[in-house]
């Protein structure tokens, strides 16, 4: 994982959104949240395996964790049967982030695993979620899972 100057800048403009060869003006009061989204191939079930980066500009200072947390907190509510598996403080290039895998069920049914990666970039938190079905999971989503992550912040701003 990457994450250069220009795209954090991009991400981080309040007033433009410059992305995929467009550009446009945000209204007055309009904040850009649009996501990276990275689709797999579909399984046999039907579900393709994805990862999506998104991102929350904030204002008051918050850590990796208590941010982790609330979210955490509002997937309970959203999602009955979620199963932690794994949550822990890992570095991603040199930086604090913090990494959780969950586990719940569609339906009853099908088994989804999600890993989830989150670091603070200046005042933006960015947050990389995996997801794939519990049969396709390992060979889907890219492995990172310790406490130094190989992924890179690129941003000169030191995060």
């Amino acid at each position: 994982m990457t994450i250069d100057d220009s795209l954090i800048k991009i991400m981080s403009n309040s007033n433009q959104i410059i992305a995929n060869g467009w550009k446009a003006d945000l209204p007055d009061g309009w904040e850009d949240r649009s996501m990276i989204t990275l689709v797999g191939e579909t399984d046999a079930s039907g579900f393709a395996a994805n990862i999506i980066v998104t991102r929350q500009k904030i204002d008051a200072p918050t850590s990796i964790r208590e941010y982790a947390a609330g979210q955490a907190e509002m997937m309970r509510a959203e999602i009955e049967n979620l199963q932690i598996l794994d949550e822990r403080a890992i570095e991603l290039d040199g930086a604090e982030a913090f990494q959780r895998l969950q586990r719940f069920s569609v339906d009853g049914a099908q088994i989804i695993q999600q890993v989830q990666t989150f670091f603070l970039a200046g005042e933006t938190i960015f947050a990389v979620t995996g997801t794939a079905t519990l049969e396709a999971f390992d060979r889907s989503i890219p492995k990172r899972r310790g406490k130094k992550d190989k992924g890179r912040v690129t941003s000169k701003e030191r995060i």
